[in-house]
C-alpha cells in the first residue's frame, strides 16, 4: 500500500456530521480483536476518508488515536506531501465551522485544541518585531503585523541528578507557562505547546476564556473552531509527550524522532497565507530555560531559540552571577569564590557524559567540601563573621539547591585564640568548617542530605558535579527580597517588572508587584547594568536579578545587595506575562505597569497556596466553581473581569489534588490586588467543589 503522509496521520479531515458516527463505529472495529489484518484495517480507514471527503457539509476534526497508528503501521515517515489544495480552492465552503465538538480531541498522546475567533474590531496583532518582544509586551512602536508560530516547550532543564530528586514536581511546573495560550487572542499567532503530561481540557478552556475579546466565552468556543481556514489547522495545538523516564521535556522530545519530524511539518505548514522560511522571525521556540538539549532541539526544528543558549548557562550560575556583579561594580555579599580564590577552582569530570561537553564540567568551580571550607575560612580570617553562611549549588530551582550553616561558635573560638601563622590558622579553621558541613548543613530541600542515599544524590556529590559558592548571610532590620525581570534583545535591555519576592526560607513561593519605591530605581539601574553585560557577551532572552534589601534601624535607609542572576524565565515571569497579555501595556520609567489606556496595574501572586479543602479535588471542579458565579458570590468577587481587566487568574492546576494551587491577583492598586488575593484565600479555604 502507498504510505500515508503525516498529515493523514494527523487526520485533519473534513467530517460531515452525517458520517461522523459511522467513522467512529469503524474506528472501534479497527481496534477489535476480530477485525482483519493490518492491510484490511488500513483499507477500511481509507474507505472512510474517501467517503468523508465527498460529504457536502464539511467539518474539521481530528480522528484516530496515535498509538493505534503505531500499532497498525500507519506511516510517519513521509512528512512532506500534505496536500491542502482542496481546502485552499474552496475556503468559503469551510468558513462556517459550527456544530461539531472538535475543540479538544486526543491523538496518541497528541491533543489538538481549537479556539474561537474574536471580532475583527478586537483582534490586536502583535507587532512585527522578535517574538520575545511580543511576549514581554514592550510594544512602544506600531509596525506592520506579521503571522507567527510560537513553539512553547516549558522544559525545566536542570542537571539530571536534580531532576531525579524532584521529577514529579518539575513536570507539574510545566503548566506554569500556560500564559502563552493568552497569545491566542491575536489571530496572527499560532501556538504549539508541548508538555510531559496532558493538560486537562478544563484548564485549557479556562485560559482561552480569559481572553480580552469580550465576545468569546465558553459556550462560543465549544461550538466554534478557531482555525486558519486557508490551512484548516487549529491555531492552538497541545501535544503531550508520554515518557516514563525522569528526564527533561526537551530530552524526551529529542528521543522521539518521529515527533520532531511532525513538529517540523507543523511549523512549516502555511499559516496566514505565508510559508515559514527557516530561521526567519516568524517562528520561535519559547522555553523556560536554555540548555544543551534545548539548543539541539532548536537546531533540529530549524527555528530561533528565544532564550539564552546552553553556551551561556555559566552566567546564570551562582558563581557566574558573582562574577557579573563584580565586573559591573554592583554591591553583593562577601563570599567565596572571590578573586583571591582562583586556586580553589577546578574543571569537572566529563566522563559521566561520555566526554561530551557539558556546561557544568566546562567551567572552573569550587568542587569539593575541602575547598569550600577553605574559601569560607579565608573570609573569617579577614574578619567576615556573619550569623550564618548561605551555601548554594551553582544550579538549582526555586532555591532548592540552597543550604545554610551556623559557624558562630567556630568564629568566636578563632577570634579568642592567639593567631600566629595566618596560613596555618586558616587551614586548621578549614578543617573544623569541613566537619561542620558534613554534620550541620541545613538544606532548603528536606529531601536533600549531605551524603548520597539509595536513589538520592547527596549535597556533597552535587558540589563535585555542579560546583558551589558560599556567601555571608545579610543581617538587618526588616530584610526583603526584591527582584527585577528583564529581556535582552541584541544591544537593547528592557526592564519588564519589579517585585518583592515572598520566600519560605530561601525557597520562592510568590511575589508582589511592584517592589518598594525606596529602592526600586536602584535595582532597576543594577538590572540594566547586568543586561548590558549579558548583551555584550552575546546573551539573549529573559533574565532576572534577585536582591536582598536590609533596612538600617538608625538611619532608615536601605542597603541593597545583588545575590543572583537567573538566566531564564522564573517564578515572576508568569504573573507579569499574564498581566501584560490580559491588560495590554508595559512598564514605565518609574517602574510601574500601565495599560495602553494609562491605567495602573499591580499584582500579588503565589505558587503554593495550600488548603485542606482542595485535597483530592480535580482541575475541572475548581474551573466549574469559578464559572458558577451565580451560586457562589465568593467566586464572583475574584473571577477575571474582562471589561475592567482586574481579577484573579489561577495556575499550577496540576497540584490541586495535593491541596495546593497558584494564582495571581491583578488590581488597579497594590491595595486592591491584596484585597483580591485575600478574597481568593477565603474562597479556596471555603471551597467545597470536590
Amino acid at each position: 500500500m502507498t504510505p500515508k503522509p503525516a498529515w493523514a496521520c494527523l487526520d485533519m479531515l473534513m467530517l460531515s456530521s452525517i458520517t461522523l458516527r459511522e467513522v467512529s463505529t469503524n474506528y472501534k472495529k479497527m481496534t477489535s480483536d476480530d477485525c482483519g489484518d493490518v492491510d484490511e484495517k488500513e483499507d477500511l480507514f481509507h474507505d472512510d476518508i474517501s467517503r468523508i471527503k465527498k460529504a457536502d457539509e464539511a467539518k474539521l476534526a481530528a480522528s484516530i488515536n496515535h498509538r493505534q497508528m503505531l500499532e497498525h503501521s500507519f506511516s510517519y515517515n513521509d512528512l512532506s506531501h500534505f496536500n491542502i489544495d482542496a481546502m485552499q480552492k474552496q475556503p468559503n465552503r469551510y468558513a462556517e465551522m459550527n456544530g461539531l465538538r472538535a475543540d479538544f480531541v486526543h491523538l496518541h498522546g497528541l491533543s489538538l485544541h481549537a479556539i474561537p475567533k474574536g471580532t475583527k474590531a478586537r483582534q490586536k496583532a502583535f507587532h512585527a518585531r522578535p517574538l520575545r518582544r511580543a511576549l514581554t509586551m514592550s510594544d512602544a512602536t506600531k509596525e506592520e503585523a506579521t503571522t507567527k508560530t510560537v513553539v512553547v516547550i516549558p522544559s525545566i532543564d536542570l542537571d539530571k541528578k536534580e531532576l531525579t530528586r524532584m521529577c514529579a514536581d518539575i513536570e507539574f511546573y510545566e503548566e506554569r507557562q500556560l500564559f502563552h495560550l493568552l497569545m491566542a487572542g491575536d489571530p496572527s499567532v499560532r501556538i504549539i505547546y508541548l508538555t510531559s503530561r496532558p493538560v486537562d481540557e478544563s484548564v485549557v478552556k479556562y485560559y482561552l476564556s480569559l481572553s480580552h475579546h469580550e465576545d468569546i466565552d465558553t459556550a462560543h468556543y465549544q461550538s466554534n473552531l478557531f482555525c486558519d481556514v486557508h490551512n484548516m489547522l487549529p491555531r492552538v495545538i497541545m501535544i503531550h509527550v508520554p515518557s516514563t523516564e525522569c528526564i527533561s521535556l526537551s530530552d524526551k522530545i529529542l528521543r522521539q524522532k518521529k515527533l520532531i519530524t511532525l513538529l517540523q511539518e507543523l511549523i512549516r505548514s502555511p499559516f496566514g497565507g505565508k510559508t515559514f522560511e527557516q530561521n526567519d522571525d516568524t517562528a520561535g521556540m519559547c522555553v523556560f530555560t536554555g540548555s544543551d538539549s534545548v539548543d539541539e532541539l532548536s537546531h533540529e526544528l530549524g527555528i530561533k531559540l528565544l532564550e539564552a543558549s546552553g553556551e551561556s548557562l555559566h552566567f546564570g550560575t551562582k558563581q557566574g552571577s558573582r562574577e557579573i556583579f563584580a565586573a559591573c561594580d554592583i554591591s553583593h555579599p562577601a563570599g567565596t569564590p572571590s578573586l583571591e580564590d582562583e586556586d580553589l577552582l577546578t574543571y569537572g569530570d566529563s566522563s559521566e557524559h561520555g566526554g561530551k561537553v557539558y556546561w557544568a564540567y566546562n567551567h572552573r568551580y569550587i568542587r569539593s567540601s575541602h575547598n569550600l571550607a577553605l574559601g569560607i575560612a579565608r573570609l573569617i580570617v579577614r574578619g567576615i563573621r556573619p550569623r550564618k553562611w548561605v551555601v548554594k549549588l551553582n544550579q538549582g530551582f526555586s532555591g532548592k539547591g540552597n543550604a545554610s550553616i551556623d559557624l558562630q561558635h567556630i568564629q568566636r573560638r578563632f577570634a579568642e585564640c592567639q593567631v600566629g601563622d595566618l596560613e596555618e590558622a586558616t587551614f586548621r579553621l578549614a578543617k573544623l568548617i569541613e566537619k561542620e558541613l558534613a554534620t550541620n548543613l541545613k538544606c532548603e530541600d528536606p529531601k536533600m542530605t549531605w551524603l548520597d542515599t539509595p536513589g538520592q544524590v547527596g549535597f556533597r556529590t552535587q558540589i563535585q558535579r555542579l560546583g558551589v559558592i558560599a556567601e555571608a548571610f545579610i543581617e538587618g532590620e526588616v530584610p526583603t527580597s526584591p527582584s527585577i525581570q528583564a529581556v535582552v534583545e541584541a544591544n537593547d535591555v528592557c526592564i519588564v517588572s519589579t517585585h518583592e519576592q515572598v520566600l519560605a526560607g530561601q525557597v520562592y513561593s510568590g511575589c508582589r508587584n511592584p517592589c518598594n519605591p525606596a529602592y526600586r530605581a536602584s535595582i532597576m539601574e543594577a538590572g540594566l547594568k547586568v543586561g548590558k553585560f549579558l548583551a555584550a557577551h552575546g546573551v539573549r532572552g529573559h533574565f532576572s536579578v534577585d536582591f536582598l534589601a536590609s533596612k538600617q534601624p538608625e538611619s532608615g535607609s536601605w542597603d541593597v545587595y545583588a545575590v543572583e542572576v537567573n538566566l531564564r524565565q522564573g517564578g515572576t515571569t508568569h504573573p507579569q506575562a499574564t498581566m501584560a497579555l490580559l491588560c495590554g501595556g508595559s512598564i514605565c520609567s518609574d517602574g510601574l505597569f500601565r495599560t495602553n489606556d494609562g491605567e495602573l496595574r499591580c499584582y500579588v501572586a503565589t505558587d503554593c497556596h495550600y488548603s485542606e479543602n482542595l485535597k483530592g479535588c480535580t482541575e475541572k471542579s475548581l474551573v466549574d466553581a469559578l464559572e458558577c458565579t451565580s451560586s457562589n458570590p465568593e467566586a464572583r468577587k475574584i473571577r477575571w473581569n474582562k471589561a475592567d481587566r482586574i481579577g484573579v487568574v489561577f495556575h499550577l492546576f496540576k497540584f490541586i489534588s495535593t491541596g495546593r494551587i497558584g494564582f495571581t491577583a491583578i488590581g488597579r492598586t497594590v491595595e486592591e490586588s491584596q484585597t483580591l488575593f485575600n478574597d481568593t484565600v477565603k474562597f479556596l479555604d471555603s471551597f467545597r467543589g470536590c
